[in-house]
């Protein structure tokens, strides 16, 4: 008789919070409290973000990685925006996207970017341009590239005919993004 007793004290218990008194089954007020098991975190380098922002200590900072065909926007260490992008084509020297550290020289919406080189004329509108460098071979800087599809950012290889004409080509939000967080004179690092 006591171990059945114990079995519905249990049951009772688990069942919803009653329990035998004097004969009686009343409501208990009783307070169960439960922790979730901590997950023991495990190294993958697979899952780690990598802070492409530590160690800035600029208060805006772009970078952009050709080989990874990505942009990172910085506030100090801090990433606050990123995307991917289309780069230059790396074969043709007019059109490989310059490495190195400029700055945003200039900021301008609604025009056309036109020029010519060995793999013919262009004549492209977009909505944001952000030049960065202007040396023997024209003009490079950041633009949206509304004639290509979202798919193609991040996918278009340096080594393909169909990358940028050296420009570094974001999809149009970032190219929105960018124009309005970025001022004239933040600072840019384009790696390899």
């Amino acid at each position: 008789m006591k171990i059945l007793l114990i079995i519905l004290i249990v049951v009772a218990v688990v069942a919803g919070g009653f329990v035998y008194k004097d004969n009686h089954m009343t409501k208990a007020s009783v307070q169960v409290t439960t922790t979730k098991p901590q997950k023991a975190v495990v190294a993958n380098p697979k899952v780690v973000a990598t802070n492409y922002c530590a160690g800035n200590a600029l208060s805006h900072f772009i970078l952009v990685s050709i080989s990874q065909r990505h942009m990172w926007d910085c506030e100090l260490d801090k990433q606050v925006y990123d995307s991917s992008v289309i780069t230059g084509m790396e074969f043709l020297p007019a059109d490989l996207t310059p490495t190195g550290t400029y700055k945003i020289y200039s900021k301008q919406t609604n025009l056309h970017l036109r020029g010519s080189d060995s793999t013919g004329s262009w004549d492209d509108p977009v909505s944001y341009w952000l030049p960065f460098l202007s040396n023997k071979y024209g003009i490079y800087g950041f633009h949206d590239a509304t004639w290509r599809a979202d798919s193609d950012f991040g996918n278009i290889s340096p080594d393909s005919k169909q990358a940028s004409h050296g420009c570094v080509e974001l999809p149009l939000n970032a190219a929105k993004w960018l124009y309005g967080w970025s001022s004239i004179g933040t600072t840019l690092t384009i790696q390899s």
